[in-house]
């Protein structure tokens, strides 16, 4: 139920707090999103992790591939794996983020 004022049973200027803009940005980047077809690749040791970042750029129309360690993601980019944002995690096993960094670049 949403939180109403007291006396008109409207929501209140508190709860409207960004009048739908926020609603509004969140579509223009879903509608941006599936448009450019984006793809990330997300690497973190972390499975727990690794998962809800995938999940929450899924929500939003990303494809993404996640791997665990970074001797994945260098194999994957050095097949021809293209993706248009690399999210890394700086302490990887096997190759951390920073070494991982210098080898796509």
């Amino acid at each position: 139920m949403a939180p109403t004022s007291a006396s008109s049973g409207q929501p209140s200027d508190k709860d409207n707090w960004d009048n739908g803009r926020l609603a509004h940005k969140q579509q223009l980047l879903t509608e941006i999103v599936l448009r450019n077809k984006l793809t990330t690749l997300v690497f973190d040791g972390d499975t727990m992790c690794r998962v809800l970042e995938q999940v929450l750029l899924r929500s939003y129309g990303v494809q993404t591939q996640g791997v665990n360690n970074g001797r994945d993601a260098v194999a994957l980019i050095a097949f021809g794996a293209k993706f248009n944002l690399i999210i890394i995690e700086k302490i990887l096993p096997i190759m951390n983020g920073l070494e991982v960094t210098r080898l796509i670049h």
